[in-house]
């Protein structure tokens, strides 16, 4: 079957169901009602509810600590496979669905005709809610918004015979309550309160999970063992891993260490970004990811490497990124081994590891991750790993499978 992520064609039909939610995360019972809805209306309207996204450069809503982009991403995703259920986006403050209410109704009611196909035909909408406020504004509200003429932007400006059009299709319109989706929305902050607690993993669905993994990022200077120890803790933990990226990228595009350009940091940065953000949404993603180096190991070459003018091109991108990024724990590996020659690795840099750990370090007090940094400065690989799942099991709950 066809995915839709983008659009989805216009809902035909007489009886639709509106389904107002802040869906941070969508969760089993809410997608169970919304599936129960669809197979008793002619089609589903699931419409997010959200605050406007505050200018914190990634979006984060401070109630949910989700961003609204991303949950209408996710949800559009969650239901792409069908045609029936058409997800729309609806951002309101919590002032506007009370003290507005007339307002903020005519709002809800343009989000959710948007999704029909043929607006002059006779219909039955029913609006169920998982949010207390809004629940109380529609039931307090309703039986005056029930006769209003739902319009678009493009209908202001109509002429004499649209508007009695419009009109006669708003007497063919009823719209109604439904019953409250009970305990949705609490659940919800409750998740969000506690986002890596394990017990509610099995309850949030799979398109949103990304946004409650548990992110382990391995960093350090070339050649100290992080793609070893990030595929050994991938294997331990039975977690997808985004291995280093740079020799990937380097020999696609047939430059070397000492070519790279700002330009060339810039795809980098944002192709490796691309590729930990597969590993959080991969089938084999069950709470933890394990991440092989990041925008901040690339600022750290950036700092090292690149003539100063050169590389303050690049620093919008790196403060995008990395606060894009949010790793939940940083495991530092300081150059405590001998350089490894591996016949793509510039040699010239063996000499440079101390200091550009010196550059990492500094990079990662500056970023707002400070205070999840760890350093695994033991003598020993086995004594390295042992630290590495000891501090992982303290930080993050998670322990080896089996």
């Amino acid at each position: 079957m066809p995915s839709c992520n983008l659009s989805t064609a216009p809902l035909a039909g007489s009886r639709f169901a509106v389904v107002v939610s802040r869906f941070s995360p969508l969760h089993v019972g809410l997608e169970q009602r919304i599936y129960d809805l669809a197979s008793h209306y002619d089609g589903v309207i699931p419409v997010l509810a959200s605050r406007p996204e505050p200018a914190d450069g990634i979006g984060l809503d401070s109630l949910t600590g989700l961003s609204a982009r991303n949950r209408y991403r996710y949800l559009r995703e969650a239901f792409n496979d069908d045609p029936a259920i058409s997800p729309k986006k609806l951002i309101w403050s919590d002032d506007a669905a009370t003290v507005d209410a007339p307002a903020w109704i005519k709002r809800l009611q343009d989000v959710a005709l948007s999704a029909l196909a043929d607006p002059s035909a006779a219909r039955e909408i029913t609006v169920v809610t998982d949010i207390a406020a809004v629940d109380r504004t529609l039931r307090n509200v309703w039986p005056a918004a029930e006769a209003a003429t739902p319009s678009s932007p493009s209908s202001v400006a109509s002429s004499a015979a649209d508007d009695q059009t419009q009109a006669a299709s708003s007497e063919r319109i009823h719209w109604n309550v439904g019953d409250v989706v009970a305990g949705s929305d609490d659940l919800q902050r409750t998740i969000c309160d506690d986002p890596h607690n394990r017990k509610y993993w099995p309850v949030i669905n799979h398109t949103f999970r990304r946004e409650f993994t548990t992110v382990v990022l391995v960093v350090g200077s070339a050649s100290v063992g992080k793609t070893t120890m990030v595929t050994r803790l991938s294997k331990l933990f039975d977690a997808p891993i985004a291995v280093e990226y740079a020799r990937e990228f380097e020999e696609a595009r047939n430059v070397d260490d000492d070519e790279l350009t700002a330009f060339d940091y810039q795809r980098l940065i944002l192709s490796k970004f691309a590729q930990n953000e597969q590993a959080l949404a991969s089938d084999a993603n069950h709470g933890i990811v394990f991440l092989d180096t990041d925008a901040m190991v690339t600022k750290t070459y950036v700092k090292r490497y690149l003539p100063p003018e050169e590389a303050a091109r690049l620093d919008s991108t790196f403060d995008m990124v990395i606060r894009q990024e949010r790793p939940d724990l940083v495991l530092v590996i300081p150059p405590v081994t001998e350089y490894v020659d591996d016949g793509f690795r510039a040699m010239q840099w063996a000499s440079d590891r101390y200091k550009f750990h010196e550059t990492l370090m500094d990079v990662l007090r500056e970023s707002p991750y400070a205070d999840r940094v760890v350093l695994l400065d033991d003598r020993t690989f086995a004594e390295r790993d042992a630290h590495a799942i000891r501090v992982i099991g303290e930080r993050t709950g998670f322990t080896p499978r089996g």
